[in-house]
């Protein structure tokens, strides 16, 4: 057994280090490691097991290896052991430790390595020095990526892969506003191979600065320049990898299966279904393989994750921020939930988790924000492995409700849809109906020329305050609006505006004054074909067109999933208004409803 053990001191801080170290897939690659062939064996006790391959000097040498899940604690350390069933090796073990030190971090890389051909024992201190060299040049590489520097292109054709990309964007018509085009010819040209098999854009608008709806404008817009493909993808709930991939959304299934995790689960619309983009090889040919399956930032939701033998147990201590979290374990069907309440007191908080063949337990747990002292046991009959980890589901991800309502993908692809008879759940949205009060008095006053020109100004305003509060514009219905968007909270905001827009319409042209009748719903769904295009159906969906239906004109109708909304709640708090309950029946809807209405003042 012989133990490499490496210091180095790396001018940025764990919290800004830690994305780019623990990307352990382009860490190895970095560090020229092989690249390897994974596979997962499914477990009879939950889970699987990893099964890897990999070649050495030319192909000469084959490894095959277990992998035993990884260890870690986000921001602060990972590690995982390998064991060789064929090859110079019998097992490895390797560990990264990240020691803050004010704008500083002491990484310390421990490699533990147990020899089956003894004859390489003299070759050791020269493969731990290039070992540490190459680990050396990657460390600074990334660390430099911390600092706030670009990583160089992959390719070394910077220039080119750049301007063609710009090129294919001044050929739309009509151009693309802005400079996203320049921000994803800059990223096609620069990025690592591992930032671009899958480009997602509200993550780009994160990294660089710009809106979320830009950023998703401009990829659209790279597929209809040619520049970049886009790809639909299911994503597991528990490792949210992608497990079904597909050019059109007719190719998606329902259901999927995940064998590394080897459950079985829906696919969810607003939650699972994501899209994502590549740059077409012409511009950038991007490498297929992989060199680590099993690091933290494949599942950067998940902030610890504990491999405990049967009996016994761990306690560590993290940082917290106030939030929803989930405890699970493969080993069990159950959950646990933790909530993490502001604010923190002195001193910190503890709790103790425990796995046994009943499942986890708290069943529920609220503690504190800020320093926590996190003790599992595992009272099962065999290894377990505990996974703590955020509940929400990472905001970069540009889901089927972000963008197959978004207006340019609808005039890109407007006839992808699903299978008939097929459909996808929606988790939750808001959607908006809205009708012009008096229509069809106003063509029969104005005929149908002036008619048309307002009805078409009033649907330019609507589109805007859609688009301005990341919807979507499902379909119009004559001269009414149905809108989706992901909260509460947007929706309102988009009536709003869209009685503003239409009041100042009104002031300028001084003619008879426009009406707007709107609704808002809140709930689950389903999106479905019809007539060849996505829509909403179910219960809710009723109920939205229902309450727009209760509307006077100038007001707006909320549903109890919406005024109790709290992000939606305090936007309306801080906006003039008069607001009125009432209990309607809803035509074709049992039962009675409380619902509020909301007057807009000027001011």
């Amino acid at each position: 057994m012989r133990t490499w053990a490496w210091e180095w001191t790396l001018p940025a801080p764990p919290e800004r280090l830690w994305p780019l170290v623990s990307d352990t897939d382009r860490l190895n690659r970095l560090a020229g490691l092989p690249p390897v062939r994974f596979r997962f064996e499914p477990l009879a006790t939950g889970g699987s097991r990893t099964v890897a391959e990999a070649r050495l000097l030319g192909g000469l040498v084959r490894l095959r290896y277990r992998e035993t899940p990884f260890e870690w604690a986000v921001n602060r350390c990972y590690a995982v052991r390998r064991e060789f069933g064929r090859g110079p090796l019998r097992w490895y073990s390797a560990a990264v430790e990240l020691h803050p030190g004010g704008e500083e971090t002491r990484l310390v890389q421990t490699i533990v390595l147990c020899l089956r051909w003894r004859f390489l024992r003299p070759l050791l201190p020269w493969v731990e020095s290039l070992m540490r060299a190459k680990f050396s040049r990657a460390y600074a590489r990334l660390a430099g990526e911390a600092g706030g520097g670009a990583p160089p292109a992959g390719d070394g054709r910077t220039a080119t892969a750049e301007e063609k990309t710009l090129r294919l964007f001044e050929q739309l018509r009509p151009p693309l506003e802005g400079d996203a085009p320049k921000v994803l010819a800059r990223h096609i040209a620069t990025a690592p191979e591992s930032d671009l098999r899958l480009i997602r854009p509200f993550a780009l608008a994160r990294r660089y600065g710009r809106s979320r709806g830009e950023m998703l404008e401009g990829c659209l817009a790279g597929v209809e320049a040619g520049a970049l493909n886009l790809t639909w993808a299911v994503l597991c709930p528990h490792c949210r990898g992608a497990k079904q991939q597909a050019g059109s959304l007719s190719e998606i299934a329902p259901e999927a299966y995940c064998e590394s995790c080897n459950i079985h689960f829906e696919a969810q619309f607003d939650v699972s279904l994501e899209a994502t983009f590549a740059p077409v090889p012409s511009l950038r040919r991007v490498a297929e393989e992989t060199y680590c399956a099993g690091g933290p930032q494949n599942t950067p939701h998940v902030l610890q994750q504990v491999l405990l033998p049967a009996g016994e147990e761990r306690s560590e201590e993290l940082e917290l921020p106030p939030g929803a979290y989930r405890l699970r374990s493969p080993q069990s069907l159950l959950y646990a939930s933790l909530r993490v309440l502001p604010p923190a007191p002195p001193g910190g908080e503890r709790l103790e988790v425990e796995l046994s063949p009943g499942g986890l337990a708290p069943p529920q747990s609220d503690v504190r924000a800020g320093r926590l002292r996190l003790t599992f046991r595992n009272r099962t009959g065999g290894d377990a492995l505990l996974v703590l980890e955020r509940t929400a589901w990472a905001d970069d991800a540009a889901t089927g409700l972000d963008v197959a309502f978004f207006e340019r993908y609808r005039r890109l692809f407007g006839a992808d849809a699903f299978r008939p008879g097929e459909g996808l759940a929606v988790q939750n949205v808001a959607l908006l109906f809205t009708d012009l009060k008096g229509s069809t008095a106003m063509y029969e006053a104005a005929g149908d020329a002036a008619a048309y020109g307002r009805v078409r100004d009033h649907f330019g305003i609507l589109r805007a305050a859609i688009r301005a509060n990341g919807g979507g514009l499902v379909k119009t219905i004559g001269d009414a609006v149905m809108a989706s968007f992901k909260a509460p909270e947007e929706a309102v905001c988009a009536a709003l505006a869209m009685h503003a827009g239409i009041a100042r319409w009104n002031a300028e042209r001084g003619e008879e004054p426009l009406l707007l009748k709107m609704g808002i719903h809140a709930g689950h769904a389903l999106v479905v074909t019809s007539n060849g295009q996505l829509d909403f159906f179910g219960r809710m969906v009723n109920i939205s067109a229902r309450a727009q239906e209760a509307s006077q004109g100038g007001d707006i109708v909320l549903t109890p999933p919406v005024f109790e909304d709290p992000a939606a709640a305090r936007l309306l708090a801080g906006t003039p208004h008069r607001a009125e309950s009432l209990t309607l029946s809803l035509r074709g809807i049992g039962g009675s409803f409380m619902l509020r209405r909301i007057w807009p003042l000027a001011g």
